[in-house]
């Protein structure tokens, strides 16, 4: 963008294409007209030896349907040859029925001076040829209509990559949603339909035993508890620091397990599917696709990063729930007293025969093993009768809490994640152009010809 410049009045944007004569422009030979299409004015700039070169005046045909005014330099021109050069063009052009506005020069410079070339009265003459020729093309009110049957007659050929890249990409969406579903359900059948897998139970339960406890024996309990217990805590302290970090790692909670086995499934199932797309579709469709793929090996690292940190967040965030259905049962228990009044007497003698237990096997058993005879007179008796039925309807309730906590922590950050992976691949000899932006210049077309548009 320049502005204040001498002689431009109002403030102007040169967009400079590279030269479409070479061999590699094959890549944007074909957007150089869309770009001239909304140009006011033209400005071509050829060398004396590359004037003749067919690319230029197939071009040059081309863009004369837009009826954009054009103004032509030839650049290293020697001051004796001027004449000769523009009179040559001059001849090219009426051969070729093309029109154009002026044909204007510019020096042979032996030494690659900046000042001297902006200095030169050359360079001048063609600064106030595109200023005159702007304001002209300001004034003629009708090329808002010939550029819109322009752009008509040629928009749908010049949108078909760009079509075959959204529907790419509507596809990509859509086979995400489907892998997303699949990694939901992944985590529904082996960790909340999975019976092996009632951990999340568990916690609400040994919450439940606290609730439970007699204040008159539970702080004799705890002591007692706690001392037979310190040499195995010691021990189970000593070998996690001595333990490899593959064996840390096999001890996830089943939840973990189960959540980290679901995104690898989406992983494997999203880069599968761009490598496939890339081998299978035409040349256009698969260079998107090939982007993609590499895009997700890229940001891959990341990726796992987060989700597995989204993990940690949704559980932390789920631990109230499991408090609030252990003070459910709690409360539930506290209407039925008697049943209330025999679990916790199964309480004291789960915990007398753990402490009778531990002292037998020396105190090495672990934490988990000696709480497991509670845990297991508590499960029958509240499995039993309307009490077992209340303790059904609470799990229940709380794996329906639990889904929509992994969905909104983890499956919907995935799936959004996922979806933003085309925003950050590579863009190189694609068009990259959003649905928005899309409807936007198709809505700018439709009312190139309406009155006031571009006041």
């Amino acid at each position: 963008p320049i502005s204040h410049s001498d002689p431009f009045s109002a403030p102007l944007v040169i967009w400079d294409t590279p030269d479409f004569d070479s061999v590699s422009s094959r890549s944007y030979r074909s957007t150089v007209p869309m770009l001239c299409a909304i140009a006011d004015l033209v400005v071509l700039v050829v060398s004396k030896d590359k004037y003749a070169d067919q690319t230029v005046w197939e071009t040059l045909r081309l863009i004369a349907q837009i009826n954009r005014p054009l103004l032509v330099c030839v650049n290293k021109i020697p001051a004796d040859s001027d004449a000769q050069f523009v009179q040559i063009l001059q001849d090219k052009f009426n051969a070729e029925k093309l029109p154009f506005g002026k044909i204007l020069t510019l020096p042979y410079l032996s030494k690659a001076d900046h000042g001297e070339l902006l200095a030169d009265k050359s360079t001048a003459s063609l600064r106030t040829a595109c200023a005159d020729m702007i304001e002209h093309q300001q004034q003629h009110t009708n090329n808002h209509s010939i550029l819109k049957r322009y752009l008509d007659s040629h928009w749908q050929s010049w949108l078909q990559p760009l079509k075959k890249e959204q529907a790419a990409q509507q596809y990509w969406e859509s086979a995400l949603d489907a892998f997303i579903e699949e990694g939901i359900e992944r985590y529904n059948e082996d960790y909340l339909r999975n019976p092996q897998y009632s951990d999340t139970l568990q916690k609400a339960l040994n919450g439940l035993l606290e609730l439970l406890e007699i204040p008159a024996l539970a702080a004799s309990l705890g002591k007692a508890r706690q001392a037979i217990t310190w040499p195995a805590r010691k021990l189970t302290g000593l070998l996690k620091k001595r333990r490899p970090a593959a064996d840390a790692a096999a001890q996830l909670d089943n939840e973990t397990e189960a959540l980290r086995d679901a995104i690898n499934h989406i992983f494997l199932s999203v880069q599968r599917e761009a490598g496939e797309q890339a081998v299978q579709l035409d040349d256009e469709t698969r260079l998107w696709w090939q982007h993609l793929w590499q895009a997700l090996q890229d940001e891959k690292p990341s990726l796992e990063d987060k989700f597995n940190s989204s993990i940690k967040i949704h559980q932390k965030a789920f631990e109230p729930d499991i408090q609030e259905a252990t003070e459910r049962l709690y409360e539930h228990l506290q209407a039925h007293p008697a049943k209330l009044a025999a679990l916790r007497a199964t309480r004291v003698s789960a915990d007398a025969a753990a402490v009778l237990f531990a002292l037998k096997t020396g105190g090495i058993g672990l934490n988990d093993l000696i709480l497991a005879p509670a845990m297991l007179s508590f499960t029958t008796m509240l499995t039993e009768g309307a009490i077992g039925q209340y303790m059904k309807n609470v799990e229940e309730q709380l794996k329906k809490q639990q889904m929509a906590s992994v969905k909104s922590h983890i499956f919907s950050i995935l799936q959004n994640e996922f979806k933003q992976m085309p925003a950050k691949m590579n863009a190189v000899n694609l068009y990259a152009l959003s649905f928005t932006e899309m409807e936007l210049a198709e809505t700018a077309i439709s009312q190139l010809d309406q009155p006031n548009t571009h006041e």
